[in-house]
């Protein structure tokens, strides 16, 4: 999940924003509704606040005659001008003491045209007003509601992949172990079948495996797993080697801090006979990295 930006043009916040939504957030609906109410407190207080130049425009602007006339007795019974949404300088200029009396003067023609001109500069700039108002919504909420812990987790890259069916392993060598089939996967990291990345903020990597004779009257003496950087063959974690059981059977669980842009891998190791490996899973959660 990206920082919000140092500087607050609004281009930025509109990039944040669409950002910040596009990762996946797990939040239960309380917490949309608690990150909400600040952001929508902030722009209702927003849109209600105005100046007094908003005022003295609202007690001296003189009345529309012009627009009184074509919504009076030519309107069609039930339809009604539309008004939008009222601009509370204006109307508390407009019920001032004196007000009346200044809307009577007698303007001369090209004041009236700057007033025409002043009413469709405000209704431009309220129109610019309502554009801000909405994106600074749009950004405190995405701000607050990623900075709780469930979103912080839910864009964390991370993904899951299981075992396709039986895996033939070979006797006395290690053999690379394939999960073929994907549960879901966010990059990074991630992984491709018998390999995985990391990515630049490393990860957390888990696997199982259930281990099954070939033969069950004669079963492999032992079974060993582990977590390898496929390129330079460190091992990260590894377990075993484990005796069968009576059946001949074992599992293996296996978990790992893998480092930054590394390429890893599953491996397994089957002591004296044929075997299978079955039913595993492998998972990766990216590493939190405080910058």
């Amino acid at each position: 999940m990206p920082a919000p930006p140092g500087f607050t043009e609004e281009y930025d916040k509109v990039n944040y924003t669409i950002d910040a939504w596009t990762q996946a957030c797990e939040a239960p609906w309380y917490i949309y509704v608690e990150t909400l109410k600040p952001a929508l407190l902030a722009a209702f207080i927003t849109l209600i606040t105005f100046g007094w130049d908003d005022v003295l425009r609202g007690w001296a602007r003189p009345p529309d005659r012009h627009a009184r006339r074509r919504s009076g007795k030519g309107r069609k019974k039930g339809r009604r001008r539309l008004r939008g949404i009222p601009e509370f300088g204006d109307m508390t200029g407009r019920h001032l003491p004196g007000s009346e009396a200044v809307k009577g003067i007698n303007w001369s023609a090209t004041a009236k045209a700057l007033w025409r001109i002043d009413t469709v500069a405000q209704l431009a700039a309220f129109g610019l007003l309502i554009a801000e108002i909405t994106i600074d919504f749009g950004f405190e909420w995405s701000t607050l509601l990623y900075d709780t812990r469930w979103c912080k987790d839910s864009a964390r890259g991370r993904f899951s992949w299981q075992k396709g069916g039986r895996e033939l392993v070979t006797p006395g060598v290690w053999n690379e172990i394939a999960y073929t089939s994907k549960d879901y996967q966010f990059p990074f990291p991630n992984w491709i079948v018998t390999f995985g990345n990391t990515g630049i903020k490393g990860a957390t990597i888990s696997f199982s495996i259930d281990w099954e004779p070939l033969i069950p009257a004669a079963p492999p003496t032992s079974y060993s797993s582990r977590l390898v950087d496929k390129i330079t063959g460190q091992v990260f974690s590894e377990t075993g080697p484990t005796l069968a059981d009576s059946n001949g059977r074992a599992t293996h669980i296996i978990s790992a801090d893998v480092p930054q842009n590394r390429v890893f891998g599953v491996q397994g190791f089957a002591a004296g006979n044929w075997a299978y490996a079955q039913d595993g899973v492998v998972i990766g959660m990216e590493d939190i990295r405080l910058d």
